[in-house]
């Protein structure tokens, strides 16, 4: 960093070699997220390793720009639509016949609906559009019960998951599904698509949601830069953290 340029926390300059972002927070204004990813960047170029880099992270938060780069890389993903105009939302689901609304920044599942009703289409789109929020809808596929998170660390799959359903359409662990460990040699596909996608994101690690229709054919649907990783952990045994710390120490060595 130039002369006079100084980071510090409660008083004391910082004084790092390296840092693992979990999270920019919980919803943060725009002006707090620009300031915290301003910091994270300043310590990148002050030489500290930044895992996983902030503007990377950033653009793979948002669900429907990630989500572009990695169609526009050649990787396949679902029929998605990005709007503001609640009749283009409707006319969108009387053409998928079912669809998931779905916050552009979000996790967990929190948030997304399944529509299959134009009328219903075309009220959740006016109400996302007088909070001013744009409408993210993606063409629903069915799914055989379940989907595949897959977690990269660095340029290699640390494990991977089926995450099961019972009921409901939701295959996310805090919605209730189950997680059953899954291995390369079970679904090459996953693991060869999960690898692509966060070397498309620029992303150091990430959990990849993978969907498996009825037909055997794969799609991406969204790569998070921040994931949890207690219910992969419970179901393969796999510590994701102590393999980001591996990762961190051998980039440090270099």
């Amino acid at each position: 960093m130039r002369p006079g340029v100084s980071l510090g926390y409660l008083g004391k300059e910082l004084n790092v070699d390296a840092v693992i972002v979990r999270s920019f927070g919980s919803t943060p204004s725009i002006e707090q997220l620009l300031k915290r990813i301003g910091v994270l960047e300043a310590l990148r170029r002050k030489g500290v390793i930044v895992i996983n880099k902030p503007i990377e992270m950033l653009l793979a938060r948002d669900k429907w720009f990630s989500l572009l780069r990695l169609y526009l890389a050649g990787l396949p993903v679902p029929e998605t639509i990005i709007t503001e105009n609640p009749h283009t939302a409707m006319r969108a689901l009387m053409e998928f016949g079912k669809a998931v609304f779905k916050p552009i920044i979000g996790s967990l599942g929190l948030g997304s609906v399944l529509v299959d009703n134009p009328d219903t289409a075309y009220q959740l789109s006016r109400s996302l559009y007088a909070f001013k929020l744009p409408i993210y809808i993606q063409r629903y596929i069915e799914k055989p019960g379940y989907d595949i998170r897959v977690f990269v660390v660095g340029d290699r799959v640390i494990s991977a998951m089926k995450r099961v359903i019972e009921c409901g359409w939701k295959t996310n662990i805090a919605q209730g599904a189950r997680g059953v460990a899954i291995s390369e040699k079970d679904y090459p596909d996953a693991f060869e698509l999960a690898i692509k996608a966060a070397k498309v994101l620029g992303l150091d690690y990430t959990g990849v949601d993978i969907i498996v229709d009825h037909d055997g054919n794969y799609y991406i649907i969204e790569a998070n830069a921040s994931p949890l990783w207690r219910g992969l952990w419970m179901a393969t045994g796999v510590n994701a953290a102590e393999h980001i710390i591996e990762y961190l120490e051998e980039t440090y060595r270099r």
